[in-house]
């Protein structure tokens, strides 16, 4: 009898265990889908430190990456839904991070496979995040939308949640500026971080 007691109490705690740690997965995972990144620093206008070649009259879409953030890839699918919908003269950019002292070929993940089969877009390496500096970015899926005058239209994301694809807030804001060719918005930016406000640093 004391040993059936025991065995079903054993089984009990473990069930209770069980229960508990799978809660607390979903909570961390939950937590961590939910946490968005830095948010961006952003010029009003056109960053005069930046090298990427900007089209006067033009309207313009960056978006900064990190080749080895998961929550990439939901960042450039919802860019390519803006670019199969936008106007066809939107200039759209990529600037893929890649540390200096990275081995070569580092930045070359899936991730950046896809942002090059983007159609109307270019794909520039940015090293060290030099051009991320620049447009006042930290972390990977922030957008930004400058008008043709080079002021700035959006910051921020375009996907929902971590690595979540889908229609949202963010991607339906820069579909209607950029089409309309007014307004303005912003919207949590969901990835990992490029560089820290305060010191700069690169992960």
């Amino acid at each position: 009898m004391n040993r059936r007691v025991l065995l079903t109490g054993t089984l009990i705690l473990a069930g209770a265990l069980w229960a508990a740690t799978v809660a607390a997965a979903y909570r961390a995972i939950h937590r961590f889908e939910t946490t968005p990144g830095e948010a961006a620093i952003a010029r009003e206008s056109w960053p005069a430190a930046s090298q990427l070649a900007r089209t006067p009259g033009t309207w313009s879409l960056v978006m900064l990456v990190h080749p080895h953030c998961s929550c990439s890839r939901a960042s450039i699918h919802e860019l390519a839904a803006i670019v199969e919908k936008a106007p066809r003269d939107l200039q759209t950019s990529v600037l893929v991070y890649r540390p200096h002292d990275a081995a070569a070929g580092w930045e070359r993940t899936d991730v950046y496979a896809s942002a090059r089969r983007l159609r109307h877009t270019q794909v520039v390496i940015d090293e060290d995040g030099v051009e991320a500096a620049a447009f006042g970015g930290f972390t990977s899926g922030q957008t930004f939308l400058y008008d043709g005058d080079g002021r700035l239209r959006f910051a921020g994301g375009i996907t929902s949640l971590r690595g979540h694809a889908g229609i949202n807030r963010g991607r339906t804001d820069v579909l209607s500026i950029a089409t309309r060719r007014s307004g303005n918005g912003t919207h949590p930016v969901f990835g990992c971080a490029i560089s820290t406000p305060a010191t700069g640093a690169k992960p």
